[in-house]
């Protein structure tokens, strides 16, 4: 089977003139923060040349939907100005991506690809054409069959307009937006991989869960974890501040609080939830079949990434619940390698920064 990859997800919404084609700063907006990375090319290779964190007033961003575009916007304004930042681009929530693969005539060309989808569009979604906002990828083509598969992620419009919106206003140019799980998968799976790949992004606000194939975003889902929990559970029982609050999480965790059992036990059970999370989901994966009854690729292995995946003991704790190799994603996989650059960004931090890297390698890959 041959992938063969379009332009990317929403790329052809902003056509770029020729002197905008330069490596793009990657934004990734959470309910909380804003994160920005810029990859150049160097004598060495790929390089990170800028990155940072914002954090954003409670409210304007909720659950991925923009609340408040003019004060985002504002937000945005600083980070461009503080960071000389011009062309972007940005992830769009999972929460609100409808996904679905469909087939289409063999022989469509380009130019009637997108009005067959279009046309195919209410039968998946609960939007109208004129509601939403799509685009595709064209998964494999072969020999042996009559059609060629196609999977389309669809946005509602309206969730496009305030993102496009922001950004504007804030003097930035978008390039292009996609599905923060797919520039997730660009960062942690090597360039190349047909492995089939569950990644969860385990993040302060939401988590994400998302299964990859072939390199192909096949699923994605939010998952009802109190993310904030850890956190809580850290200070209530030890009265410390955030700063150690993230020490504790990365040097301490799982392991090193057996010994207060009060907060041991908090940890656990917020661990417990996303492990029941992911189970639902895995088990839900391995019953799938396609539409000739033969069962998918089973998931080879998880990918954590996100801030709280930092969590000490957490991949051994999921591994050893779910039977199945679970670990941290090296978000530079197709990157650099460390025997040629050193970032400045370690390796706690950069597992919260998967969205924005993954966004920053479509320009430098």
């Amino acid at each position: 089977m041959d992938s063969v990859k379009t332009k990317g997800i929403f790329a052809g919404l902003f056509p770029v003139p020729k002197f905008l084609a330069m490596p793009a700063v990657g934004i990734d907006i959470s309910d909380d923060s804003i994160r920005f990375v810029e990859l150049k090319n160097s004598k060495e290779g790929k390089i990170l040349s800028k990155f940072g964190e914002q954090k954003i007033p409670s409210g304007l961003v909720l659950n991925g939907e923009i609340q408040n575009v003019e004060k985002l916007s504002e937000e945005l304004k600083k980070i461009k100005e503080e960071n000389d930042i011009e062309s972007i681009r940005a992830s769009l929530p999972e929460e609100k991506v409808y996904l679905f693969q469909t087939h289409i005539p063999e022989d469509a060309k380009e130019d009637q690809i997108r009005s067959i989808i279009e046309f195919k569009l209410e039968e998946h979604v609960p939007l109208s054409p004129k509601e939403s906002v799509f685009d595709y990828e064209i998964i494999n083509k072969q020999d042996s069959e009559k059609h060629t598969d196609v999977s389309v992620a669809v946005y509602p419009k309206n969730t496009i307009t305030k993102y496009t919106t922001a950004f504007r206003e804030a003097g930035m140019i978008p390039l292009s937006f996609e599905i923060e799980a797919q520039a997730i998968s660009r960062a942690v799976i090597r360039e190349g991989d047909d492995g089939t790949y569950m990644i969860v992004s385990f993040g302060k606000m939401r988590t994400g869960l998302a299964i990859v194939s072939d390199g192909v975003l096949t699923f994605t889902s939010t998952l009802e974890v109190e993310e904030e929990g850890l956190s809580k559970a850290i200070m209530q029982y030890l009265s410390v501040s955030e700063t150690e609050v993230a020490r504790i999480k990365n040097e301490e965790g799982l392991i090193g609080s057996k010994d207060n059992k009060e907060l041991f036990s908090a940890l656990l059970s917020v661990a417990e939830t996303l492990k029941d999370g992911i189970d639902k989901h895995y088990r839900y994966w391995k019953t799938r079949v396609d539409e000739k009854g033969n069962r998918v690729k089973p998931i080879e292995k998880i990918i954590l990434c996100g801030g709280n995946s930092n969590l000490r003991g957490l991949p051994e704790f999921l591994s050893g619940a779910l039977k199945i190799p679970v670990e941290h994603g090296n978000v530079w996989a197709n990157a650099f390698s460390f025997d040629d650059f050193i970032p400045e960004m370690n390796r706690f931090q950069s597992l919260s920064y998967a969205t924005a890297i993954g966004l920053a390698l479509r320009d430098s890959n």
